[in-house]
Protein backbone atom coordinates (compact mmCIF):
# COMPACT_ATOMS: atom_id res chain seq x y z
CA UNK A 1 0.00 0.00 0.00
CA UNK A 2 3.12 2.76 0.90
CA UNK A 3 4.50 2.03 -2.37
CA UNK A 4 1.16 2.42 -4.38
CA UNK A 5 0.81 5.30 -2.24
CA UNK A 6 4.19 6.96 -3.25
CA UNK A 7 3.23 6.00 -6.68
CA UNK A 8 -0.39 8.05 -7.04
CA UNK A 9 1.46 10.79 -5.12
CA UNK A 10 3.99 10.63 -8.16
CA UNK A 11 1.26 11.04 -10.50
CA UNK A 12 -0.90 13.65 -9.29
CA UNK A 13 1.74 15.85 -7.71
CA UNK A 14 2.38 19.21 -9.49
CA UNK A 15 5.87 18.94 -8.47
CA UNK A 16 6.28 15.50 -10.52
CA UNK A 17 4.65 16.66 -14.02
CA UNK A 18 6.50 17.02 -16.32
CA UNK A 19 6.24 19.97 -18.67
CA UNK A 20 5.08 20.27 -21.94
CA UNK A 21 7.10 21.81 -24.76
CA UNK A 22 6.49 23.31 -27.84
CA UNK A 23 7.19 20.58 -30.04
CA UNK A 24 5.37 21.91 -33.41
CA UNK A 25 6.54 25.72 -33.63
CA UNK A 26 5.43 28.33 -36.38
CA UNK A 27 7.47 31.43 -36.33
CA UNK A 28 6.09 34.56 -37.66
CA UNK A 29 9.17 36.37 -37.60
CA UNK A 30 12.50 36.59 -39.39
CA UNK A 31 14.59 37.12 -36.11
CA UNK A 32 12.46 34.63 -34.31
CA UNK A 33 12.88 32.46 -36.28
CA UNK A 34 16.84 32.90 -36.48
CA UNK A 35 16.98 32.57 -32.80
CA UNK A 36 15.11 29.34 -32.97
CA UNK A 37 17.56 27.87 -34.95
CA UNK A 38 20.32 29.65 -32.52
CA UNK A 39 19.37 27.80 -29.70
CA UNK A 40 19.49 24.60 -31.49
CA UNK A 41 15.72 23.78 -32.30
CA UNK A 42 15.48 24.46 -35.64
CA UNK A 43 13.72 21.13 -35.99
CA UNK A 44 10.63 22.29 -34.21
CA UNK A 45 9.86 24.18 -36.59
CA UNK A 46 6.79 23.46 -38.93
CA UNK A 47 6.33 26.73 -40.47
CA UNK A 48 7.39 30.63 -41.01
CA UNK A 49 6.33 33.81 -42.66
CA UNK A 50 7.62 34.54 -46.38
CA UNK A 51 9.82 36.72 -45.42
CA UNK A 52 12.40 34.34 -42.87
CA UNK A 53 15.40 33.28 -45.17
CA UNK A 54 17.77 32.77 -42.70
CA UNK A 55 19.46 31.05 -42.02
CA UNK A 56 19.05 28.88 -45.12
CA UNK A 57 17.30 26.18 -43.68
CA UNK A 58 15.08 28.31 -43.08
CA UNK A 59 14.01 29.32 -46.51
CA UNK A 60 13.07 25.31 -47.22
CA UNK A 61 10.25 25.40 -44.34
CA UNK A 62 6.47 25.56 -45.05
CA UNK A 63 5.57 29.41 -45.71
CA UNK A 64 2.44 31.27 -44.04
CA UNK A 65 1.90 34.13 -45.77
CA UNK A 66 2.90 37.84 -44.93
CA UNK A 67 3.87 38.19 -40.62
CA UNK A 68 1.58 41.30 -40.57
CA UNK A 69 -1.44 38.97 -41.92
CA UNK A 70 -0.38 35.35 -41.60
CA UNK A 71 -2.99 33.20 -43.42
CA UNK A 72 -4.91 31.35 -40.41
CA UNK A 73 -5.90 28.57 -42.51
CA UNK A 74 -2.62 27.74 -43.32
CA UNK A 75 -1.17 28.05 -39.80
CA UNK A 76 -3.97 25.75 -38.34
CA UNK A 77 -3.57 22.66 -40.87
CA UNK A 78 0.48 22.95 -39.73
CA UNK A 79 -1.02 22.03 -36.05
CA UNK A 80 1.33 24.25 -34.32
CA UNK A 81 1.33 24.16 -29.85
CA UNK A 82 2.83 27.47 -30.23
CA UNK A 83 2.84 30.52 -32.66
CA UNK A 84 5.34 33.00 -31.92
CA UNK A 85 4.17 36.33 -32.80
CA UNK A 86 5.67 40.44 -32.06
CA UNK A 87 3.36 41.89 -29.66
CA UNK A 88 3.44 45.59 -31.08
CA UNK A 89 2.30 43.71 -34.33
CA UNK A 90 -1.88 44.11 -34.86
CA UNK A 91 -3.25 41.64 -32.61
CA UNK A 92 -5.89 40.39 -35.55
CA UNK A 93 -3.72 37.69 -36.10
CA UNK A 94 -3.29 36.56 -32.70
CA UNK A 95 -6.94 36.50 -31.70
CA UNK A 96 -7.85 34.05 -34.25
CA UNK A 97 -5.26 31.79 -33.59
CA UNK A 98 -6.12 32.06 -29.89
CA UNK A 99 -9.18 31.09 -30.76
CA UNK A 100 -8.78 28.35 -32.80
CA UNK A 101 -7.16 26.95 -29.31
CA UNK A 102 -3.41 27.90 -30.53
CA UNK A 103 -0.88 28.70 -28.24
CA UNK A 104 -0.08 32.70 -29.56
CA UNK A 105 3.27 34.12 -27.53
CA UNK A 106 3.36 37.32 -27.99
CA UNK A 107 6.78 38.84 -27.80
CA UNK A 108 7.46 42.47 -27.04
CA UNK A 109 9.35 45.38 -29.21
CA UNK A 110 13.10 45.31 -29.08
CA UNK A 111 13.70 49.20 -28.93
CA UNK A 112 17.17 48.51 -28.55
CA UNK A 113 19.66 46.27 -29.17
CA UNK A 114 20.14 44.63 -25.67
CA UNK A 115 16.44 43.94 -26.03
CA UNK A 116 17.30 40.79 -27.74
CA UNK A 117 18.57 38.93 -24.31
CA UNK A 118 14.78 39.67 -23.39
CA UNK A 119 13.50 38.22 -26.90
CA UNK A 120 16.06 34.83 -26.04
CA UNK A 121 14.69 34.43 -22.27
CA UNK A 122 11.41 34.34 -23.63
CA UNK A 123 11.55 31.81 -26.66
CA UNK A 124 14.04 29.70 -24.60
CA UNK A 125 11.87 29.41 -21.73
CA UNK A 126 8.60 28.44 -24.05
CA UNK A 127 10.89 25.74 -26.21
CA UNK A 128 12.30 24.52 -22.59
CA UNK A 129 15.51 25.16 -23.40
CA UNK A 130 16.71 27.57 -20.78
CA UNK A 131 19.77 26.74 -20.40
CA UNK A 132 20.77 27.02 -24.04
CA UNK A 133 19.23 30.28 -24.04
CA UNK A 134 21.65 31.80 -21.30
CA UNK A 135 24.48 30.21 -22.98
CA UNK A 136 22.97 32.00 -26.25
CA UNK A 137 23.00 35.42 -24.30
CA UNK A 138 26.42 34.69 -22.77
CA UNK A 139 27.46 34.09 -26.50
CA UNK A 140 25.90 37.47 -28.06
CA UNK A 141 26.87 39.97 -24.97
CA UNK A 142 30.72 38.79 -25.83
CA UNK A 143 30.30 38.75 -29.76
CA UNK A 144 28.31 42.37 -29.04
CA UNK A 145 31.47 44.01 -27.11
CA UNK A 146 33.63 42.80 -29.30
CA UNK A 147 32.54 44.36 -32.53
CA UNK A 148 31.40 47.48 -30.46
CA UNK A 149 33.50 50.28 -31.73
CA UNK A 150 35.71 51.76 -28.62
CA UNK A 151 37.15 54.73 -30.43
CA UNK A 152 36.46 58.26 -29.33
CA UNK A 153 36.07 60.20 -32.71
CA UNK A 154 31.96 59.20 -33.40
CA UNK A 155 30.35 60.57 -36.43
CA UNK A 156 26.93 62.28 -36.43
CA UNK A 157 24.65 59.85 -38.71
CA UNK A 158 21.12 59.74 -40.48
CA UNK A 159 19.65 56.20 -40.61
CA UNK A 160 16.83 55.94 -43.22
CA UNK A 161 15.52 52.48 -42.80
CA UNK A 162 12.96 52.45 -46.34
CA UNK A 163 12.10 54.86 -48.96
CA UNK A 164 9.87 57.67 -48.11
CA UNK A 165 11.93 59.34 -45.26
CA UNK A 166 11.43 56.54 -43.54
CA UNK A 167 13.95 56.98 -40.43
CA UNK A 168 15.00 55.35 -36.99
CA UNK A 169 14.36 57.20 -33.90
CA UNK A 170 15.38 56.56 -30.27
CA UNK A 171 13.45 53.54 -29.70
CA UNK A 172 14.86 51.35 -32.16
CA UNK A 173 17.37 48.90 -32.20
CA UNK A 174 19.15 50.75 -35.77
CA UNK A 175 19.79 53.55 -33.76
CA UNK A 176 21.18 51.64 -30.95
CA UNK A 177 23.04 49.43 -33.47
CA UNK A 178 24.61 52.51 -34.89
CA UNK A 179 25.84 53.62 -31.58
CA UNK A 180 27.14 50.75 -30.95
CA UNK A 181 29.33 50.95 -34.02
CA UNK A 182 30.35 54.47 -33.67
CA UNK A 183 27.74 56.69 -34.99
CA UNK A 184 25.15 59.20 -32.91
CA UNK A 185 21.50 59.26 -34.84
CA UNK A 186 20.69 62.66 -35.82
CA UNK A 187 16.87 61.77 -34.96
CA UNK A 188 18.47 60.26 -31.53
CA UNK A 189 16.16 62.30 -29.43
CA UNK A 190 12.81 61.43 -31.70
CA UNK A 191 10.81 59.67 -29.14
CA UNK A 192 9.23 57.52 -32.01
CA UNK A 193 10.91 53.79 -33.18
CA UNK A 194 10.27 54.71 -36.76
CA UNK A 195 8.68 57.95 -38.26
CA UNK A 196 8.99 59.90 -41.52
CA UNK A 197 11.55 62.27 -41.48
CA UNK A 198 11.43 65.36 -43.87
CA UNK A 199 14.63 65.98 -46.06
CA UNK A 200 14.35 69.57 -45.13
CA UNK A 201 15.28 68.32 -41.56
CA UNK A 202 18.08 65.95 -42.36
CA UNK A 203 19.73 68.68 -44.84
CA UNK A 204 19.49 71.14 -41.56
CA UNK A 205 20.89 68.48 -39.15
CA UNK A 206 23.65 67.87 -42.20
CA UNK A 207 24.71 64.12 -41.08
CA UNK A 208 28.33 63.23 -41.45
CA UNK A 209 27.45 59.71 -42.50
CA UNK A 210 24.00 58.48 -43.94
CA UNK A 211 23.10 55.15 -43.39
CA UNK A 212 20.67 53.24 -45.46
CA UNK A 213 20.94 49.01 -45.55
CA UNK A 214 20.08 48.17 -49.53
CA UNK A 215 18.79 51.53 -50.45
CA UNK A 216 19.62 53.32 -53.15
CA UNK A 217 22.97 55.66 -52.75
CA UNK A 218 22.23 57.15 -56.42
CA UNK A 219 18.60 58.53 -55.20
CA UNK A 220 20.12 59.96 -52.41
CA UNK A 221 22.75 61.84 -53.93
CA UNK A 222 20.08 63.36 -56.31
CA UNK A 223 18.00 65.03 -53.58
CA UNK A 224 17.72 68.69 -53.29
CA UNK A 225 20.46 70.37 -51.81
CA UNK A 226 21.64 66.59 -50.93
CA UNK A 227 25.74 68.28 -52.53
CA UNK A 228 25.49 70.88 -49.56
CA UNK A 229 25.53 67.87 -46.90
CA UNK A 230 29.08 66.41 -45.56
CA UNK A 231 27.66 62.94 -46.12
CA UNK A 232 27.69 63.10 -49.75
CA UNK A 233 30.61 64.90 -49.91
CA UNK A 234 32.55 62.95 -48.28
CA UNK A 235 31.18 59.49 -49.92
CA UNK A 236 30.04 58.88 -47.13
CA UNK A 237 26.47 57.53 -47.75
CA UNK A 238 26.45 53.75 -46.74
CA UNK A 239 24.01 52.10 -48.88
CA UNK A 240 25.77 48.69 -49.69
CA UNK A 241 24.80 46.94 -46.02
CA UNK A 242 22.93 43.74 -45.94
CA UNK A 243 19.73 45.03 -45.69
CA UNK A 244 18.29 41.72 -43.86
CA UNK A 245 20.75 41.39 -41.19
CA UNK A 246 20.70 45.50 -40.31
CA UNK A 247 16.91 45.31 -40.54
CA UNK A 248 16.69 42.11 -37.86
CA UNK A 249 17.71 42.17 -34.13
CA UNK A 250 18.82 38.63 -34.17
CA UNK A 251 22.03 36.43 -32.85
CA UNK A 252 23.85 37.50 -36.29
CA UNK A 253 23.51 41.05 -35.47
CA UNK A 254 26.99 41.43 -33.79
CA UNK A 255 27.95 41.02 -37.41
CA UNK A 256 26.08 43.73 -38.46
CA UNK A 257 27.48 46.28 -35.56
CA UNK A 258 31.55 45.01 -36.91
CA UNK A 259 30.55 45.22 -40.46
CA UNK A 260 29.12 49.01 -40.04
CA UNK A 261 32.29 49.72 -37.62
CA UNK A 262 34.09 49.02 -40.12
CA UNK A 263 32.55 50.76 -42.78
CA UNK A 264 32.28 53.84 -40.37
CA UNK A 265 35.89 53.52 -39.90
CA UNK A 266 36.61 54.58 -43.07
CA UNK A 267 35.21 58.04 -42.36
CA UNK A 268 36.27 59.04 -39.06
Amino acid sequence: MKKTGLFLIGIVSPFFVSPVWGERVVSLLPSYTETIFALGAGDRLVGVSNFCNRPAAAAALPKVGDYFSPDIERVYALKPDVVFDGLWKNSAASEKLSALGIKVVRIPEEKKVSDIHRTVRIISAELGLAAEGRKLNARLKKDFAAAAYSGKKRLRAYIEVDAGGWSAGKDSFMSSLAELAGADNIFGREKAGYFQASWETVVKADPEVIICPGGDAAEIKARPMAERLKAVRSGAVLCGLDRDLFARLTPSSPSAVKALREALDAHR
